[in-house]
């Protein structure tokens, strides 16, 4: 098996991508099948990185999976994602553990069930990275799917199942697959005050029906 070349300034370059050196949000090079080493994936390393890179997705993809919200914030945290307050993570969110340092999440973000969100990309002759940025209440419905490189804005809505391979403008509504931008209609006000669900519910709600 053939080693990447020790001094590759694509990988320096990617380096200083990671360490948010280049103010760039994507990152692409080109490089051969990752079949074989490309000096790009954790997996290249010494056995010791190795080892720990795949110790740590591990206890990640794992904890994902569970119902405590708590542990999940703290360990994205620890893995070098951004996260703010009040960011509520569902079951079974699936999160790239190959670099979770390209996602920020701020205050009020919800993720429902199933969510996935991809940071990196190998095609047979390219490799991309990008960065995900899941803007102040924001809700991500369940299964939906955001590629690397999207950024969702400010009160944003991605209905469930969606796939967004784009950035949803702050304040709109992204559904399907492909995912369509559209406007959020206004949260219904007929709900009984005690059942009355969050704002983001009722926009979704009525976006869904006028769709």
């Amino acid at each position: 098996m053939n080693s990447p070349p020790k001094h590759d300034p694509r990988r320096e370059e990617f380096r200083r991508f990671l360490a948010s050196e280049t103010g760039e949000r994507v990152f692409i090079a080109a490089t051969g099948h990752p079949s074989r080493p490309t000096g790009f994936c954790p997996c290249d390393g010494s056995f010791f990185t190795v080892v720990w890179f795949y110790a740590k997705a591990w206890l990640l993809l794992t904890v994902l999976k569970l119902a405590w919200n708590t542990p999940k914030l703290r360990l994205l945290r620890w893995c070098g994602a951004r996260v703010g307050r009040n960011v509520f993570i569902s079951t079974d969110v699936w999160i790239d553990p190959a670099f979770p340092q390209l996602l920020t999440i701020e205050d009020d973000v919800m993720l429902g069930v199933g969510v996935k969100i991809a940071l990196h990309e190998f095609g047979p002759r390219h490799f991309s990275a990008g960065r995900v940025i899941l803007r102040k209440g924001a809700v991500i419905g369940g299964f939906a799917l955001i590629g690397h490189g999207v950024e969702v804005g400010e009160e944003a809505v991605v209905a469930g199942g969606a796939a967004v391979g784009r950035d949803v403008p702050a304040g709109k509504l992204a559904i399907g697959n492909p995912a369509r931008i559209l406007p959020l209609a206004i949260a219904p006000t007929s709900w009984p005050a005690k059942l009355k669900p969050p704002e983001h519910v009722g926009k979704v709600a009525d976006s869904l029906g006028h769709a």
